[in-house]
């Protein structure tokens, strides 16, 4: 059998791209087609299946009949033809890492949520032809066999190959003798030089760790995006990436670390999950969630590198990557779900927990990609503890990719214990167990000091002057309403006094609740909020007012010590030269 796709974009206004799946040389009665429920590397379910209308199957005799079978898979009866056409079109209007969007200004195609697959036949390899309005050009990782015509392997690959059509610019660049694609939709303070010679540089320090780069050619696509309106984030695929990012992040650099943490971290997903991934990722179910325990490896030690090999191609310092990390630690302390979720919980239940929050998230999760790279910095200084500095996670990372890389096999829990003691000669499965598979807490002053390090925990200055005394209240709001409670943290003051989700806080101590009550929970973070009463004692009795299902309710609590909101990893005075030899290991290799 032979597979034909055919993308049409005939009236961009309509959001709707019309699709014709062409098989031919059939030889079965019934066909299955299939529209995915999610995109991998987005651990979230999105039933794709309800942007589908005006599905129709026909042979060269005239219509075929087909039957719903679940809600996302229609079988065909194809009465023996030896040719079948179907046809459908698919809304896409939300530009997101795991939609699809088409409008008058560009098309972005992520496969899973616009092409369906031929049921027991993804492994048949796809020629793809697409039509693009008139002046469109189109930017992807697929195999160019023609004008406006790719080829794929299989089902799997041209899913795994966003497509960008538009009026783009490109910026091209080369290492290792392979071609490199800047995809730029939309325009901000954006550098094009400086973007070139920085994703450059990481591309190349990557390299430098592999030895070599796993592809002919290689895509970045960049959303440029109003972050008020559109969401920022990246999905990894096997030669390319998309990511939505802040259309001003390239002004201070404070912003613009944000660009370069998210690109170090979706080109290192070429390794970390795209060629070893945990042993559920693949082969793909696309109709249903695919479990694993294992995204805090596969996400968090992505972000441990990402951050990490930043600083090694110079773009970064270190203050930036301590400040990074001691911000991560911050809110592990913070956060109650870091002593009610394991690393391997919060992995297994990403599909209802990370991508579709409750107010109580705070209480009873903590993400899998902050839990990782924690874990990450830990493992890493007990390896090159063990081994005086002559091996790291790098050498993790190589020992993985010669184990699976070859077969396509996926690696588990118990591979990654036997990998890392090849690598270290230490049993890490006392580790795995208090703080992988457990919620002991990880001891960040103990681990610091190995590299010669510690933490200075403190309050943030207060008009240049130190404060040492700080009550806090314990509400969670998000920017859009600064009045309203999104989460209450367990054992606060709010919580105690019986503060909910949805209150809308109006005064304290009959002083209106205004901006001067609140601060960012997180510097980077500007869409969360927590309270920040300076002007208050711990210890002081106050009242709150607010609303409840429109009725006007009065409580009182007793305030208590904030938490520290500064920690700053710092170095020590009298750390020994083999800590210090150490710290320079972990931070350069």
């Amino acid at each position: 059998m032979k597979l034909h796709y055919f993308l049409d974009i005939k009236k961009p206004n309509s959001h709707y791209f019309d699709v014709r799946i062409e098989l031919s040389d059939l030889h079965q009665d019934e066909i299955m087609f299939t529209m995915p429920a999610w995109v991998p590397g987005s651990y979230s379910i999105e039933d794709f299946a309800r942007y589908v209308r005006n599905f129709t199957v026909e042979s060269p005799k005239g219509a075929l009949k087909f039957t719903k079978v679940d809600k996302s898979t229609w079988k065909v009866f194809t009465q023996s033809a030896s040719l079948v056409r179907l046809t459908y079109s698919v809304f896409a209007d939300n530009l997101s890492v795991h939609t699809s969007q088409l409008n008058s200004t560009h098309a972005y195609i992520n496969g899973t949520s616009v092409f369906m697959y031929v049921e027991t036949f993804k492994e048949l390899p796809i020629e793809v032809d697409i039509s693009p309005p008139q002046g469109w050009r189109i930017s992807t990782g697929l195999k160019s066999i023609g004008a406006n015509k790719f080829l794929a392997e299989n089902y799997d690959n041209l899913v795994d190959c966003p497509i960008e059509i538009g009026t783009h610019k490109s910026l091209y660049f080369s290492v290792l003798g392979k071609e490199h694609e800047i995809v730029l939709c939309g325009h901000g303070n954006e550098d094009e030089n400086k973007l070139i010679e920085d994703v450059k540089k990481i591309v190349e320090e990557f390299s430098k760790l592999f030895h070599g780069l796993p592809y002919e050619r290689y895509v970045f696509i960049y959303h440029l995006v109003d972050s008020e309106t559109t969401s920022e984030g990246g999905l990894e695929h096997v030669n390319s990436t998309s990511i939505n990012i802040d259309r001003f992040k390239f002004g201070t650099f404070e912003k613009y670390k944000a660009f370069l943490s998210v690109t170090s971290h979706e080109f290192f997903h070429l390794w970390n999950v795209k060629r070893i991934r945990p042993a559920e990722l693949g082969p793909f179910n696309y109709k249903q969630e695919n479990y694993t325990t294992m995204l805090w490896f596969a996400e968090g030690f992505t972000d441990f590198m990402g951050n990490l090999y930043i600083l090694r191609a110079k773009l970064t310092e270190e203050k930036d990557y301590y400040k990074h990390i001691s911000e991560k630690i911050r809110i592990y302390d913070l956060l109650p779900g870091s002593l009610a979720c394991s690393a391997s919980q919060s992995s297994f239940n990403s599909w209802i927990k990370l991508y579709k929050p409750s107010p109580n998230n705070v209480n009873d999760y903590i993400s899998y990609y902050l839990l990782g790279e924690l874990i990450a910095v830990a493992m890493n200084v007990k390896i090159l503890e063990a081994t005086g500095g002559k091996k790291s996670l790098d050498d993790l990372f190589q020992y993985l990719m010669d184990k699976f890389m070859k077969d396509g096999r996926g690696y588990t829990e118990k591979d990654l214990i036997k990998g890392l003691h090849e690598v270290s000669e230490v049993n890490f499965s006392p580790f795995f167990m208090r703080h992988v598979d457990g919620e002991e807490k990880i001891d960040f002053d103990e681990i610091l000091k190995a590299l010669g390090l510690k933490l200075r925990k403190s309050y943030i200055k207060t008009n240049g002057h130190e404060i040492s005394v700080k009550p806090y209240l314990g509400i969670l709001l998000k920017s859009t309403n600064l009045k309203v409670v999104d989460s209450v943290l367990q054992d606060s003051p709010a919580y105690s006094a019986g503060l909910s989700a949805g209150d809308e806080v109006v005064a304290i101590n009959g002083f209106k609740f205004d901006d001067k009550f609140l601060k960012n929970l997180q510097e980077s973070n500007s869409k969360i909020k927590t309270d920040n009463l300076l002007d208050f004692r711990p210890e002081e009795r106050i009242r709150i007012t607010f609303f409840r299902n429109g009725l006007l309710n009065t409580v009182e609590t007793v305030l208590k010590q904030s938490p520290f909101e500064l920690y700053e990893i710092v170095e020590m005075e009298d750390a020994p030269q083999s800590a210090i030899a150490l710290r320079s290991k972990f931070l350069f290799g």
